[in-house]
């Protein structure tokens, strides 16, 4: 993660690829479709969705939420180094969903360098063990094209077929 970014709690990150994947075909989400993905009351999906739009990870138009071009270059890193950290883990020993949780938890922690190392030693893997897509290091594609893993978020177990 770039030094200068401060780091986001792991709920906040959930709020991120909720609105992600909310966004798959119409290009917004809306609240009541994070309140539905994570669990949360209006009032606190309300306010999570303010401080992240003030820090610059989402755009509001009207009931329509988006994330930002910045929101989107941090969704494509964390995805990106989800699944390699993910994979560490695994070839480690953890089960996919031990390694899927604990690598949301420590996402990041690990600098740069450290996990483009980590992804040449495990071969440069094309995908995390869960199945989803390990996105490339320059976010070239769309973010159409990028789906997070989050097989085992919050103990529910929705693996990719």
């Amino acid at each position: 993660m770039s030094p200068s970014r401060p780091k986001l709690s792991p709920r906040a990150i959930e709020y991120l690829l909720s609105v992600l994947r909310r966004s798959r075909g119409k290009g917004y989400a809306r609240q009541y479709e994070i309140v539905e993905d994570l669990g949360v009351s209006k009032p606190t999906a309300s306010l999570m969705v303010k401080k992240l739009r003030c820090v610059g990870y989402l755009r509001v138009e009207g009931e329509k939420i988006m994330l930002s071009e910045m929101g989107e270059k941090l969704v494509w890193e964390l995805i990106r180094r989800h699944g390699i950290i993910e994979s560490a883990l695994f070839e480690l020993g953890l089960s996919r969903e031990g390694a899927c949780r604990l690598a949301w938890r420590i996402v990041q922690e690990i600098p740069a360098e450290d996990i483009e190392r980590i992804w040449i030693k495990l071969g440069s893997p094309e995908s995390c063990p869960c199945g989803y897509r390990i996105p490339s290091i320059h976010k070239g594609a769309s973010m159409k094209e990028v789906e997070p893993c989050i097989a085992f978020r919050a103990g529910r177990r929705t693996v990719q077929s």
